[in-house]
């Protein structure tokens, strides 16, 4: 396993995202970081947060798929799969989504995103009406809300638990829920196993840019992120 520093040379730097609203969400952590006893550990992959230029991109071009009866960002509840520190989160408050819900498995990750949610609302950047929760869950046992839904991930764990996710929301919107549920998933490593299932269909990959600031402050030195959109079918 390739060190911590290797992986994410960046790794210490902190992004003026945190410098400017006092929240913390930089930085990267490695699978052995977020040990915690359970057979989960086997398939974490650590934590990043998301550069804010690609987030807010991913999200434009999603909107753009929007079908007509549901074509407005109002009608669909964000859910963070792997929220880590929850920048996600926060970035997602300044767009109008019903609902925002991280999940984490780590409580440790799920307490520093808590905080930062608590911060982000006092500095008075939530400018959507939902409520912004995060939840210490694991995926496979979390009680996904009534659709539409736009799922995020921001690459969390192994294929495995990305494929029995994607069954149970498959699932869950055949049972009653609304068949309208989206996927942003940034560095899709998982994307050929997505195929494989034939439960969503892909909508669009593309390589977005980083800001010049995101850049300097990306863990990993890189200038941009692979990113698919999918639909349920």
């Amino acid at each position: 396993m390739a060190s911590p520093s290797k992986t994410a040379p960046n790794r210490g730097v902190i992004h003026p995202f945190d410098l400017k609203y006092g929240t913390d969400t930089s930085g990267y952590l490695g699978p052995e970081e977020l040990l915690n006893g359970r057979p989960s550990d086997a398939h974490n992959y650590g934590y990043s947060a998301i550069a804010p230029s690609v987030f807010y991109e991913a999200c434009r071009r999603w909107h753009e798929t929007l079908p007509t009866v549901s074509g407005r960002t109002e009608a669909y509840s964000l859910i963070d799969v792997g929220a880590g520190k929850g920048r996600a989160l926060l970035l997602a408050s300044e767009l109008p989504f019903r609902r925002i819900v991280g999940v984490e498995l780590s409580e440790d990750l799920m307490r520093v995103a808590q905080k930062n949610v608590a911060r982000w609302k006092q500095a008075g950047r939530v400018r959507t009406k939902a409520k912004v929760r995060v939840l210490q869950a694991d995926v496979l046992k979390f009680r996904w809300p009534r659709g539409p839904l736009l799922v995020y991930l921001y690459n969390p764990f192994a294929c495995s638990l990305v494929a029995q996710m994607a069954e149970r929301l498959a699932s869950v919107a055949t049972s009653g829920g609304s068949r309208l549920v989206d996927m942003l998933y940034v560095n899709p490593t998982c994307a050929d196993t997505l195929a494989r299932q034939g439960l969503f269909t892909r909508l669009w990959t593309a390589r977005i840019e980083m800001s010049e600031a995101d850049r300097k402050a990306d863990p990993y030195g890189t200038t941009s992120d692979l990113v698919s959109a999918y639909r349920l079918k």
